[in-house]
């Protein structure tokens, strides 16, 4: 859990870094501060833009959880819904435990 909110808030903060940097050229353009002009359209179009928010897709799709796990009526048994690669190292391990 731990891991998936970690790339979560990775994702997040790098779609903030988007949005900040146009808010500040939004403010810059109606404070009409022209010294700004330039250097933040540098800083957001070819730079934080376009690397930003390949970073914030590759962050969201690695927060994915590895493994879901479900009651059931009773105590005793659990569902688990993981990888394939997952499910056979587990019954890997209980052969050789056995």
């Amino acid at each position: 859990m731990y891991e998936v909110r970690r790339f979560r808030r990775i994702a997040l903060l790098a779609l903030l870094a988007v949005v900040l940097t146009f808010g500040a050229i939004l403010v810059a353009r109606l404070l009409h501060v022209e010294q700004l002009y330039v250097p933040l359209a540098i800083a957001g179009v070819p730079g934080c833009f376009p690397i930003v928010l390949a970073v914030a897709v590759v962050a969201w799709t690695r927060s994915r959880y590895f493994a879901d796990v479900w009651l059931t009526d009773t105590t005793d048994q659990l569902i688990v819904s993981a990888h394939p690669d997952f499910v056979t190292a587990v019954d890997q391990r209980r052969a050789e435990s056995h």
